[in-house]
């Protein structure tokens, strides 16, 4: 955009004093900042960066020196003939107040046969006042879901929004150019060209407020200082600084972090070297955890052992309930040609018909149901539908049959259940006198 304020201004005016990349700058871009890479093959190794090809007998442990070049190359196998690098790297300058970091984008393209041909190109600066305030000057990111690109002039620019892939002026630069200068009120805090993680603006605002970061980061803690002003850090600091006073690298801190939590998590000591610096993380860590996921497991199967002895008392006082409310109805008996139905007397029979019929009688525990009575229509004593009759209202709720599917003797069971239900009614009245007559007694 357009400058607006006198700062604007005054940026856009300083800019223009500060001098192009020199030659030098560019070969270490060339030579540092990128993979040199080879492609075997079983006849050839093709050195991507003069294109040429070499045999394979000049390559040792994954690397080789080309003959042509004398590049130093990390082989891999591959038959690819073409490649294509993209990287970010970084010079840190002082221009009266400011501290301005500019920020470059090299790509390197390559093909067999042809030496590798460079697009380096400024993309942004970062230009810092004395008050931590950044004014970005650079070109227009690009961020669409299918292009990542930096175009246009260069211009003040406004982090107004976020891209698919994070915020849109957000540029982390690996490497910073030796020349690079920092502000001495920066390098008091341990921020340099070194941060491995960081980006520079991310350092400025955060390593100065915490001291945590700062101790971090002066004792070169980069793996540690990746956690930033989180909890857990804060929570395993004493742990933390018996590794600074060891001179432990923590050299993956999701790691690390998860073996302090097994370290908690059996009560160990927190402050003791011999624990909270092993000397083999991964296997230390791998160790606390089978012990963990041990005792997980034993828990796992004393919840289950304490659950099924509750299930076999629920369903033993739900079979005496059961009893108690259906028995009345268990001389029932109703027949028809080959169709008998007649009442489940029990949670095994439950069970022996869901199982048959493959539907929910028994898992969705209709023997509890206070207001239901389940019968079971039978050919030669197999079942072949479940039928819910409704109490006190005798509707016939449902019948269902193998998969909760109807079957062919469907309207004769319901047409024999229609006709038997004043039998049912009989017995709900018989048992109501009887009720009425011992409450009256």
């Amino acid at each position: 955009m357009k400058p607006r304020t006198k700062l604007h201004h005054r940026i856009v005016d300083l800019a223009s004093y500060l001098p192009t990349i020199t030659k030098e700058a560019k070969q270490w871009a060339y030579q540092t900042t990128l993979e040199h890479r080879g492609y075997s093959t079983k006849n050839r190794v093709l050195c991507l960066d003069c294109g040429e090809t070499f045999s394979p007998t000049l390559v040792s442990r994954k690397k080789a020196v080309c003959p042509h070049c004398e590049t130093k190359l990390q082989v891999k196998s591959s038959r690819c003939t073409t490649d294509k690098q993209i990287n970010y790297f970084a010079i840190a300058d002082v221009l009266e107040e400011f501290q301005i970091i500019r920020n470059y984008e090299l790509i390197a393209y390559y093909k067999k046969g042809v030496p590798v041909k460079y697009h380096l190109h400024e993309i942004l600066q970062y230009w810092i006042d004395p008050d931590l305030k950044v004014t970005m000057f650079g070109k227009n990111h690009n961020t669409q879901s299918y292009c990542d690109c930096w175009s246009g002039n260069m211009e003040i620019r406004v982090e107004n929004q976020r891209s698919w892939s994070g915020a849109k002026y957000d540029v982390y630069a690996r490497y910073y150019h030796p020349s690079s200068v920092i502000k001495p009120e920066y390098k008091k805090f341990g921020i340099d060209t070194n941060l491995q993680g960081l980006t520079f603006i991310e350092a400025i605002k955060k390593v100065p407020r915490n001291s945590k970061l700062e101790t971090l980061l002066k004792a070169k803690q980069y793996e540690l200082l990746q956690m930033g002003d989180s909890y857990r850090l804060t929570s395993y600091w004493p742990s933390i600084k018996i590794c600074l006073r060891n001179k432990y690298k923590v050299k993956d801190h999701r790691i690390y972090i998860d073996y302090l939590d097994f370290l908690k998590y059996f009560k160990k000591d927190l402050r003791n070297a011999k624990y909270v610096c092993p000397k083999n993380l991964m296997k230390a860590h791998d160790y606390w955890m089978k012990k963990k996921r041990e005792i997980l497991r034993l828990e796992e199967q004393e919840r289950d052992r304490l659950a099924i002895i509750k299930r076999q008392e629920n369903l033993k006082k739900a079979s005496i309930e059961f009893l108690e409310r259906n028995k009345k109805f268990f001389d029932l008996h109703f027949k028809k040609g080959l169709i008998n139905i007649v009442p489940l007397k029990s949670i095994d029979e439950f069970k022996k018909e869901g199982d048959i019929l493959n539907h929910c009688v028994f898992t969705s525990e209709y023997y509890s149901k206070k207001d239901s009575l389940i019968l079971s229509a039978r050919i030669r004593n197999k079942p072949i539908e479940t039928i819910e009759i409704k109490l006190p209202s005798l509707k016939i709720e449902q019948s269902r049959g193998i998969g909760n599917e109807p079957t062919k003797y469907h309207d004769e069971i319901l047409a024999l259940l229609n006709k038997s239900i004043p039998d049912i009614r009989k017995i709900i009245i018989k048992t109501r006198k009887k009720s009425t007559k011992k409450h009256a007694a």
